[in-house]
């Protein structure tokens, strides 16, 4: 089995392939509680709370195919999941990669976000020119389906169809972690000829991050860059955008936009961004809401929010970091392909790390139940807003 190692010359960071895993988000047995494992903690006993008994019954916190014809959805009980487009799996378009958790009373994983796969070819032209888009470009492989096809990647060695991915058992110094990794194939882009896949793992003792690592395939045009994009904000109304010394309120960025489309202003660079202190760079994304879930207007809003309240956000390692890195968000006033004003007011769809393209590079997109100001254990003081106190139904914002 590939064993990951603790490397001194490198301060301590986990060595992964490609990629080093700063020793803060690393829990030794040696070292006292950290903030990840403060999350992690609180997840599992949210999940011991309220999910009955019967789903630690099986065994294993792991969640993955077990049989060929199973739903393609792989993950962890007392953190996050993931999925792709298959029968009986998580719901959504093709061409996104489905994000989820296990919730109170549901025996399936239940969807919080999807994640697009956008890459950009180098070449003359605006940077829109030269990019395509995974859930609405038309399949090739699948005529008249709209959505790149995505599938799970099989070695010519391997014979069945279960797809449950590879879980194997690495050192991080005295402790021993589980890590579910499943590679992730995207058709060609017709648009710009662009081919690529991702490499998508979750560790035992991170249970609530995707490491997502991307990379082209050798008949792809060069990349400028490869971005993961969060695509539906507007399903827990995310309005604030936590930088190093503010929260972005999307209702203040945009206090007089009445359309219907996508509207944006300039990226956030690299010096905006909260970081570790070994490195790493963080964005967090919040509803403004207390409780979104318990919002008056929201059981009858055109998305109706069923999850408690979760802290989204993208991590990027340090090692992986370029001078360029940035952070990308749009906004909708209207919910996507309707007419209907989002609940509270306008709020963040898009929500992305954008920069140049090293191959094998890792973003991570997590979730915890806490708040930024508590999960967050970096040098920067976060500016924390006054939540929402009341939240009109007629979709004002206050």
């Amino acid at each position: 089995m590939p064993v990951s190692h603790l490397d001194s010359s490198n301060r301590g960071q986990r060595v992964h392939g490609e990629r080093m895993i700063p020793s803060e988000f690393v829990q030794h047995r040696n070292q006292p509680p950290n903030f990840c494992f403060i999350a992690r903690f609180t997840l599992l006993m949210l999940y011991v709370a309220i999910l009955p008994g019967c789903a630690f019954a099986q065994g294993s916190q792991w969640v993955r195919p077990a049989k060929a014809g199973d739903p393609l959805v792989w993950g962890r009980r007392d953190g996050i999941v993931f999925g792709l487009f298959s029968p009986g799996g998580i719901r959504g378009p093709r061409g996104l990669i489905r994000v989820g958790l296990f919730t109170a009373g549901k025996e399936e994983p239940q969807l919080l976000n999807f994640i697009a796969v956008e890459p950009v070819i180098q070449g003359p032209g605006l940077r829109y020119e030269r990019m395509a888009f995974s859930e609405l470009e038309m399949s090739e492989l699948d005529p008249g389906q709209r959505g790149k096809r995505m599938w799970v990647h099989q070695n010519s060695d391997e014979s069945d169809d279960i797809h449950a991915g590879n879980l194997e058992t690495i050192h991080a110094g005295k402790a021993i972690v589980e890590r579910l990794s499943v590679r992730v194939d995207v058709e060609k882009f017709t648009a710009n000829g662009a081919h690529v896949y991702v490499d998508i793992s979750i560790d035992s003792d991170r249970p609530s991050e995707l490491c997502l690592s991307v990379h082209a395939e050798q008949d792809s045009p060069s990349l400028d860059e490869l971005t993961l994009t969060a695509t539906m904000g507007n399903y827990e109304r995310l309005r604030l955008l936590w930088l190093k010394d503010r929260a972005v309120d999307s209702r203040r960025l945009f206090p007089d936009y009445k359309g219907e489309a996508f509207v944006e202003k300039e990226n956030y660079p690299l010096p905006d961004l909260l970081r570790s202190g070994e490195g790493d760079a963080i964005v967090f994304c919040t509803s403004s809401e207390v409780d979104p879930g318990k919002t008056p207007g929201n059981e009858s809003a055109h998305w109706i929010y069923t999850l408690p309240k979760m802290t989204q956000y993208w991590r990027v390692p340090g090692r992986d970091v370029e001078p360029d890195l940035r952070v990308r968000v749009n906004a909708r006033r209207v919910y996507w392909a309707s007419k209907a004003p989002v609940l509270g007011g306008i709020a963040f769809e898009n929500f992305e790390v954008r920069q140049r393209y090293i191959p094998g590079q890792t973003f991570v997109f997590g979730i915890t139940p806490l708040e930024p100001q508590n999960f967050y254990h970096g040098q920067a003081q976060l500016a924390v807003p006054a939540p929402d106190r009341v939240v009109p139904a007629d979709g004002a914002h206050p």
